[in-house]
């Protein structure tokens, strides 16, 4: 009984249809744009790339780096001001959790406790 409880669920979750990003009613998905991203943390503007996959965009910087942030919303009404949440070096899973790594800005090691910006992890994505 305790391994149906599992199974079900599990079921569920893989039959649940994947939503696309869509744009003027298309479907954005895989494309790789250009933009410009926003990163509030640092307030820095980036020439970038972005490729959507259902509520994720990827950004791709020029030096070869990229990010994955999880999107505000599925639906884009404006190109101008795509917003998603993701800190650096963070992989969404879902709407709520993410794996990766922690990044230690307090180089100095004087004890102090780490200052935390609240704004950090919010993009804002700008299509050409």
């Amino acid at each position: 009984m305790k391994v149906l409880g599992l199974i079900l669920p599990a079921l569920f979750l893989l039959a649940t249809p994947a939503m696309a990003v869509e744009y003027q009613g298309q479907n954005i998905d895989g494309k790789k744009l250009y933009a410009k991203v926003y990163y509030y943390a640092t307030g820095g503007v980036y020439n970038v790339q972005v490729s959507f996959n259902k509520r994720q965009a990827t950004i791709y910087f020029a030096d070869g780096n990229q990010t994955t942030i999880q999107l505000k919303q599925q639906v884009i009404n404006d190109s101008k001001n795509i917003e998603g949440f993701g800190k650096l070096g963070q992989y969404p899973v879902n709407e709520t959790f993410s794996v990766g790594l922690v990044y230690n800005n307090n180089s100095a090691g004087n004890g102090q406790p780490q200052q935390s910006n609240p704004l950090e992890g919010f993009w804002r994505i700008s299509l050409e």
